[in-house]
């Protein structure tokens, strides 16, 4: 996994950085950059190509050091090497650098040419003690593969069978697309690996299939790959599907080809995508769980996808900015040409949507896949909205009515909220408020969403630590809540039960009363102590004693099914039939009166 990338005098940039996440949707004007930054992600692999096949064969002088190098593969990237000096300046030493993760560097360099010294352009690796790696060996070792998926264009009308050392050569180059019937074709000559594809592609085909290519000899000979659409039975030709349907099956073979390289690039694959497989795109990549790098300038795909992992790009600043604010949100969408509330959009076009609160999205998209709730991950008719809190629940409820009074209550609709200490009576009052507008409301009974995540067996399993040991910290860290827990439990119901006929004493000696015997409970107390406290004091710990820090989204992702509540199972599988049978699960009776 790439963790930043670094230009100076590069193209557009003259001093920029970038960091890189899990997920970085690039966006920006047209010319901000976005393209050079990819174009330096796709030179990196080029060069770590080389790399990972010979040793180094050049020393040169860089800075205050020696190093060895190799020369730049000027043949892939000829434009490049013409127009890479940003504005032009050949008195100035132009750079790129790539940092992995764990460390490890890579440098390009092109050097000023006012010297007399040699200016051939050149790159060095530096290992994460900064040492240069001395074997291709070790390159491959230290050094994650970058996954680039080219440009990709409608297919040929018709296509010759080449030969499969020429497709798999040019499987990333512009040609890629003129070979696309080959590629498959090559797929399916090993039976598994071509069902393996199907069994993957399955899920974001929208039903529609695909048949093994079929080779046509005659005068000329040529390949045929025929596809049959939901509710019909007719086999036609894929140069017969619309541009949307051939890119997609081209991206779907791609991802599919790149599904294990820790890091993939994109560049606007939205192009000639419609608006549900925009969508579905923005699922498939987040399902991949690695590291996705991806230019846009789609609100499609930025209202489905998590805000965090938008990121902003201007050549005249010096670093991207990560995250805009929810405020900024419309200044974004103006700057890409848009006007209309992405999220709203989203939602009025759906069979279901669901309102969750913050950064749920994230977690029960992964808790999902790894429970097996396909529907969650993949379904294109399912929108999920985030709200900004318990508190704002009312723009929930708003949409509700909308669908109820305007749309006669086609779209279903639920909302999950976090309990935090609120009061039965609290809860009820705001579930009975959204039922009335026609929306199932489920208040998590824990605190919140990560508190079904806190399962000493899987936090055991993931750090390395032994359960016994995992139980005796977590209950050291919940001990010291009490206090805490106890107050704010005990403000929430004097704020809904004080009166004239209720003195305040009195209210926190009955929740005394109530709170001190469940305290006792180990599930209790791992219910309603803040999750995300207990567990950074807890990777406090195990860190201390030489185990593994644990994340929320490794738990969900590695949780077994036996580790997480039944209640948490029963929310997902909620969700999982709203998006396939919409507002008839959707809908909920309003209470009597």
């Amino acid at each position: 996994m790439i963790k930043s990338i670094k230009l100076r005098n590069f193209k557009a940039f003259e001093n920029f950085s970038i960091t890189l996440k899990e997920s970085s949707l690039l966006v920006g004007p047209n010319s901000a950059g976005k393209s050079t930054i990819l174009s330096s992600l796709k030179f990196a692999e080029a060069c770590l190509r080389n790399a990972k096949r010979v040793r180094f064969s050049l020393s040169r002088r860089h800075g205050s050091s020696w190093i060895q190098g190799y020369s730049i593969p000027i043949k892939d990237f000829e434009l490049l090497n013409e127009s890479v000096r940003h504005e032009f300046r050949e008195s100035n030493e132009t750079s790129l650098e790539l940092i992995w993760q764990n460390g490890c560097k890579l440098r390009a360099v092109w050097p000023d040419n006012s010297s007399d010294e040699d200016d051939t352009p050149y790159f060095y690796l530096l290992d994460s003690l900064g040492r240069i790696p001395k074997t291709p060996k070790q390159v491959r070792d230290d050094y994650s593969p970058i996954g680039i998926i080219p440009a990709l264009t409608p297919l040929e009308h018709e296509e010759e069978i080449l030969t499969p050392d020429y497709v798999r050569k040019n499987q990333a180059s512009r040609l890629s697309s003129r070979h696309f019937r080959n590629q498959l074709k090559i797929l399916s000559e090993d039976y598994e690996s071509w069902n393996d594809f199907l069994d993957f592609a399955e899920p974001w085909m929208g039903g529609m299939e695909i048949s093994a290519p079929v080779v046509q000899y005659g005068p000329t000979t040529s390949i045929d790959v025929f596809y049959t659409e939901p509710g019909s039975e007719k086999e036609k030709e894929l140069v017969w599907a619309g541009d949307g349907v051939q890119i997609w099956l081209q991206l779907l073979l791609h991802i599919y080809r790149l599904k294990d390289s820790p890091t993939l690039v994109l560049d606007e694959p939205e192009v000639f995508l419609h608006a549900d497989l925009q969508r579905r795109l923005v699922r498939l990549i987040d399902s991949l769980g690695i590291q996705v790098v991806l230019a846009t300038h789609s609100s499609e795909v930025l209202a489905e996808a998590d805000s965090k992992a938008i990121v902003w790009i201007d050549k005249s600043k010096k670093s991207a900015i990560r995250a805009p604010r929810k405020e900024g949100m419309e200044t974004l969408s103006s700057a890409l040409g848009t006007a209309f509330n992405l999220g709203m959009a989203k939602a009025l076009r759906a069979k279901g949507v669901v309102f969750v609160e913050g950064k749920d999205l994230r977690t029960l998209r992964i808790l999902a896949k790894n429970l097996g709730f396909t529907n969650i991950v993949a379904d294109m008719e399912l929108a999920v909205v985030p709200i900004n809190g318990y508190s704002h629940w009312g723009s929930a409820e708003a949409f509700g009515w909308l669908v109820k009074d305007f749309l006669k209550g086609s779209i279903g609709s639920t909302i999950i909220l976090d309990r935090d200490y609120r009061t039965q009576k609290q809860v009820d009052a705001v579930t009975a408020k959204l039922a009335e507008a026609g929306l199932h409301c489920h208040v998590w009974s824990k605190k919140e969403l990560e508190s079904y995540l806190i399962s000493p067996a899987a936090i055991s399993r993931l750090s390395g630590c032994p359960r016994s040991e995992v139980e005796q910290a977590m209950d050291a860290i919940m001990a010291d809540m009490y206090g805490d827990v106890f107050a704010k439990i005990n403000c929430e119901r004097q704020a809904t039960e004080r009166s004239a006929k209720q003195h305040e004493v009195n209210i926190t000696a009955s929740t005394l009363a109530d709170f001190a015997p469940k305290w006792a409970d180990a599930e209790y107390r791992r219910s309603v102590c803040p999750p995300k406290d207990v567990l950074s004091r807890l990777n406090e710990y195990l860190q201390s004693n030489k185990s593994k820090a644990v994340s929320f989204d490794a738990l969900a992702r590695h949780i077994r099914r036996e580790e997480v509540p039944d209640e948490m199972v029963e929310v997902l599988t909620r969700i999982d039939r709203l998006a396939q049978q919409g507002a008839a699960l959707g809908k909920v009776d309003a209470p009597r009166v």
